[in-house]
């Protein structure tokens, strides 16, 4: 964990299942993670343990709020998003309500899409149209 200020941060749950409905939380305050869905609704039943988080980006970070485990991009980030001739840089919050406000991406598509991202530097997406997307963190 860093000193990233979660309250400038993109916070992005972790998701468990490539579904996108399932996070993973903590069970009791131990150091187990088990997979869950919004709402309190039990998950696929998958289990970790805080050694099996992958270490986050240079400048991000891997915490947890109200018990869920997220993902803190780093505020001063950008990605440069790529869609037909259209180029744009952004921040994470500004990629997201791009994606949510012009584009009209759902928050299943929008979240794992930033995430990965995020964490490996690049992601693509594919709409059921084709119309292909690529954000790539600079």
């Amino acid at each position: 964990m860093s000193n990233l200020d979660t309250a400038t941060a993109h916070i992005l749950a972790i998701p468990c299942c490539s579904s996108g409905f399932t996070h993973f939380r903590r069970s009791d305050g131990s150091s187990t993670l088990t997979c869950y869905r919004s709402g309190g609704y039990a998950g696929c039943g998958r289990t970790i343990t805080q050694r099996d988080i992958p270490a986050p980006a240079p400048g991000d970070t891997v915490t947890f709020q109200n018990d869920v485990l997220v993902y803190a991009v780093d505020p001063h980030a950008t990605f440069t998003y790529r869609c037909r001739s259209s180029v744009h840089t952004f921040t994470a919050v500004e990629v997201n309500r791009y994606l949510r406000d012009i584009c009209s991406w759902q928050e299943l598509a929008r979240s794992p899409f930033i995430l990965e991202a995020a964490r490996t530097g690049r992601a693509h997406h594919e709409s059921g149209y084709g119309l292909k997307s690529t954000l790539t963190r600079n």
